[in-house]
């Protein structure tokens, strides 16, 4: 655990503004950065959807490391070539290697941070909605890191690249540029499952068991949906049972 210590001291000295350290849990484990601990504000109150509604300050209390991009094929079928994960998912003909894994429950998702977790000796899970949103956000307060707009060239949205023809499918992680705290793809490209059970807005506190609900909370928008759905504060849902090939993942792990 050295390399941690080494880690937690370079991240008291460093602005939180800055891209935060990187670290690989274990070799064959999804690459992944340092997020600082802090406070941000959560949703946006000049949508129109009342999902993302009120905005509610958040407290992050401790820092925490998130997967650099979204879990790749390629680093998926590390987990099930190590019996840790169903195999089989359909890549739809985009191609596997570094683009995102797709077509996986939340249950499979689960079950890659659980091999991530073994692996690498770290507490590994999915991350909650409110450390999803504050890592995307990454010290911003705009709808995107880079702005209100999402401008074109940015990410992978229906809206977002400008093409002609704009390209059916999820694009290789890591093809448009990161967010001040070095991390790909937060906004566009697919979905990604969080640990959070669904409510309509943010002041109806979830009466379910986060273990047993249905419904989950997605974010970060797809390469099928507009750019409005790929800003850091909107959020949608999708039942845990049934997977699709708008929706990946990103693994956490909590620091020691």
């Amino acid at each position: 655990m050295k390399g941690f210590a080494i880690l937690a001291v370079l991240l008291l000295t460093a602005p939180p503004v800055l891209a935060a350290e990187e670290l690989a849990p274990c070799p064959t484990c999804p690459p992944m950065v340092v997020i600082p601990a802090g406070s941000f504000v959560m949703g946006d109150a000049k949508t129109h959807a009342r999902s993302e509604k009120p905005e509610i300050a958040v407290t992050i209390p401790r820092s925490f490391a998130l997967g650099r991009t979204e879990v790749s094929f390629d680093q998926w079928q590390a987990c099930v070539d190590d019996g840790g994960c169903r195999g089989g998912q359909d890549d739809h003909g985009w191609g596997r290697g570094r683009r995102p894994a797709i077509n996986m429950t939340w249950d499979d998702a689960n079950a890659f941070t659980a091999w991530v977790a073994k692996r690498s000796g770290l507490a590994c899970r999915l991350p909650s909605e409110a450390e999803w949103e504050y890592a995307a956000r990454a010290g911003t307060t705009t709808g995107f890191w880079w702005g209100e707009s999402a401008g074109k060239g940015n990410a992978n949205c229906r809206d977002c690249l400008g093409d002609k023809d704009h390209p059916y499918g999820s694009r290789p992680a890591a093809s448009f540029k990161p967010n001040p705290w070095g991390l790909y793809d937060m906004n566009g490209n697919v979905w990604e499952w969080t640990a959070d059970c669904w409510t309509p807005d943010h002041a109806t506190p979830a009466t379910e068991d986060r273990q047993t609900c249905r419904d989950r909370v997605i974010k970060g928008g797809s390469w099928y949906y507009f750019s409005t759905m790929s800003r850091a504060s909107a959020r949608a849902k999708n039942d845990a049972r049934v997977w699709s090939y708008n929706i990946g993942l990103r693994v956490l792990c909590d620091l020691p």
